[in-house]
């Protein structure tokens, strides 16, 4: 009783900071230049937490919030997410990692990220491989880099590119720091040769733990036109070994935006001591459009 007091109050906390700021809900995802699609989230655990997991990052969505975390990752791990945007049934995105623990030459990771715009009578597909990698530098942090293909395929221009990002997390017993730069050099080209490049992202976050069973972490990103341009705020609270309640809140400061609000479930499933797989849930609101549902699928073994 008195861990979910501390987490209620925190939201509430959280609620009346934040309540007052501009923020955003965007379709601007389907604009590779804008790098939307590269920033759509992949985790459910993640969103739960309202994408605060810069400093965080101890699960496969590594790989996308920031690669330097997956030194932290002990075992072998198939994850998976799926989620229908706004619950419109036109804009449905799937991911799929496989992550792999150090074994001496550090971690690694592979992803297929993948959106699919049913707006007939057109079709827009996006597709973004990655590869993933981290190793650690002392005892207690790490650095990583992500290295990115991206393909686009319309009813009017096909396009291909490339991107990567740097990492760098450092953990302590209670407290953790993390940064990413995102799309640090780029390149888009479309089919008349026309060439473009992802606007790079600085993505700064913090975690603590007051308990095993509380985490509460906040993120901020930065762009050289929005300083900052937006602000997450995030709380995982542990029932146990079986169940996780998450709550969160984005703030992006752009004109006429307003506040997201998101929670999620975690469920956590043991074959044995070490093996077993994970069952999350995100609800995200929009109060343009409507709300999205997020599902995720993890296989630790």
């Amino acid at each position: 009783m008195q861990k979910a007091k501390i987490l209620i109050i925190f939201s509430l906390i959280i609620l009346a900071g934040t309540s007052s700021l501009p923020f955003q809900g965007s379709c601007e995802y389907l604009h590779v230049k804008d790098s939307g699609f590269t920033k759509l989230s992949i985790s459910a655990r993640a969103m739960g937490m309202g994408g605060a997991f810069v400093a965080v990052a101890d699960d496969y969505s590594a790989c996308y919030y920031n690669p330097a975390g997956l030194s932290g990752v002990k075992q072998r791990e198939l994850g998976s997410m799926y989620t229908n945007l706004y619950g419109l049934g036109l804009l449905s995105q799937s991911y799929l990692t496989f992550v792999e623990p150090d074994t001496g030459l550090g971690s690694g990771g592979v992803s297929w990220n993948h959106l699919s715009a049913d707006l007939e009578p057109e079709e827009w597909l996006y597709d973004l491989w990655s590869y993933s990698y981290a190793r650690e530098i002392g005892a207690a942090s790490s650095w990583g880099i992500n290295l990115k293909y991206l393909k686009q395929t319309t009813s009017w221009e096909d396009a291909t590119g490339y991107s990567f990002d740097l990492g760098y997390i450092m953990r302590q017993e209670k407290m953790s720091f993390g940064v990413c730069l995102q799309d640090i050099y780029s390149k888009i080209e479309w089919g008349t040769g026309h060439k473009e490049t992802i606007p790079s992202t600085l993505k700064v976050g913090f975690s603590f733990k007051p308990t095993p069973s509380i985490l509460i972490a906040l993120d901020t990103d930065f762009t050289l036109e929005d300083l900052p341009r937006s602000v997450q705020l995030g709380s995982e609270l542990k029932m146990g070994k079986l169940f996780a309640l998450r709550a969160g809140l984005i703030n992006k400061f752009q004109p006429e935006e307003k506040l997201i609000i998101t929670a999620g479930l975690g469920l956590k499933i043991k074959f044995s001591q070490k093996n077993g797989f994970n069952l999350d849930y995100a609800f995200v609101t929009n109060q343009e459009l409507s709300s999205s549902h997020y599902f995720s699928f993890s296989l630790i073994f």
